[in-house]
């Protein structure tokens, strides 16, 4: 297994447990009167009961001793409730089945971002991860190093051969090599491509040749647009304990309540709760009482026919934007057709200017998209474009299309 001490960053070693906390699995006991705990007493707080009317008609109801617990401090992993809820939900979908120390509830998938990054990065480390990459990942993971190594995307993902001969030269050069890989395997934001399998396998050998760590980032994993099975995660090939995964509800429940749950090995899965510890406590209770409600009044498998419907709503999206592309977009315009998530990935020819098109015909024209040197970790990207269907109707997407074209050609004239 994976020797964690070594790899920590400067400032996560010798942390530890909070004294307190640590203290919290007394009060199960039967019969234990607690003098110690500085916690509110629950006749204090505001709540009588919460009614909670989901989509389809189907209500459920905080009260009594459930309504305590969530409005009351918790464990810094995750509302009891919940977590069986999730390891359950982890087994069914990825087939993975984790220990109850393995699981950590957090705030948004963002948080995991960050906090992979306090434990792993200083100053003089660096991150692997893709070019173009996820822009919020980029924010987290600069909050510790300014230092990546890109590997370049294609329409199977990263392209794990380039990886490999990437992290080679590092080692044949005696270079420090990058603390972890980044990777967001489906949906790919903003690529908009999943990664193929053989080539999660070859990450999964390359980690292992180079001792590297892997952080599996997985929102889109169920926005699933063209159905099928979901395809094996890395954590679920992993025999070595190398991988950490992000799983979040942001995609498929409600962004606003910023929930979403690490995974990992147990002693890395240790890190993360110290570091909850010290920072937020723990994630809401109540949020995560009500994310538990629905998933057990729902049942798992009608959670999972509603992110279907979801994900039939999304798919007509996509489909207007790829047929409004085809009509409207220079043929010199490249795109791949994503599978999952909410994005499609425009290449336009190399003398374009992304940004230069969106400061001076955005307003213009009426169509807004995110030029692609947003999404890169060395200036680059400059003549790319990111789209999300998501958000529009149909028509709409259409019609936005429509206007990116004359964006387009007007800039390739310019050119």
């Amino acid at each position: 297994m994976v020797d964690l001490a070594k790899r920590l960053a400067r400032r996560a070693r010798g942390k530890e447990p909070s004294p307190i906390r640590e203290l919290l699995g007394y009060l199960k006991v039967e019969g234990m009167i607690s003098l110690g705990g500085g916690y509110p007493n629950p006749d204090t707080f505001v709540f009588d009961s919460i009614d909670i009317r989901f989509k389809g008609g189907s209500t459920a109801t905080l009260e009594g001793k459930e309504l305590s617990v969530a409005s009351q401090y918790g464990p810094s992993d995750a509302h009891p409730a919940l977590k069986q809820e999730l390891t359950t939900w982890h087994k069914s979908k990825d087939g993975v089945a984790l220990g109850g120390d393995q699981l950590v509830v957090l705030n948004g998938c963002q948080e995991g971002l960050f906090i992979m990054a306090y434990l792993f990065t200083d100053e003089d480390d660096s991150i692997i991860l893709s070019e173009p990459a996820y822009p919020g990942a980029l924010s987290a993971f600069k909050s510790f190093t300014r230092n990546f190594v890109a590997v370049p995307l294609d329409e199977h993902g990263m392209v794990t051969s380039e990886l490999e001969i990437i992290l080679d030269r590092l080692a044949d050069r005696g270079e420090k090599l990058p603390k972890f890989i980044y990777t967001v395997p489906s949906g790919h934001n903003p690529g908009g491509v999943a990664l193929a399998q053989d080539r999660k396998e070859q990450m999964l050998k390359v980690a292992s040749k180079h001792d590297l760590l892997i952080l599996e980032d997985d929102p889109y994993q169920l926005v699933s647009l063209d159905g099928g099975d979901l395809a094996p995660t890395i954590q679920s090939m992993d025999t070595e304990g190398r991988v950490v995964r992000l799983d979040s509800f942001s995609k498929v429940f409600a962004p606003g309540l910023r929930i979403g749950y690490a995974s990992g090995p147990a002693d890395l899965m240790h890190q993360f709760l110290l570091f909850k510890q010290s920072s937020n406590l723990h994630t809401s209770m109540f949020i995560q009482a009500t994310l538990q409600k629905y998933m057990s009044t729902s049942g798992h498998e009608g959670f999972r026919k509603h992110i279907r419907t979801n994900c039939e709503f999304y798919r007509k999206n996509r489909d207007a934007m790829i047929e409004a592309a085809r009509k409207y977009l220079p043929p010199e315009v490249s795109y791949n057709i994503p599978s999952e998530g909410m994005f499609v990935w425009f290449v336009l020819p190399d003398k374009c200017d992304a940004k230069r098109m969106i400061n001076e015909q955005c307003e213009k024209l009426k169509v807004l998209l995110v030029p692609g040197s947003a999404f890169s970790t060395r200036g680059g990207l400059t003549n790319c474009m990111r789209a999300s269907f998501s958000m529009v109707a149909p028509e709409a997407i259409t019609e936005g299309m429509r206007r990116f074209g004359e964006m387009v050609k007007a800039e390739m004239t310019r050119s």
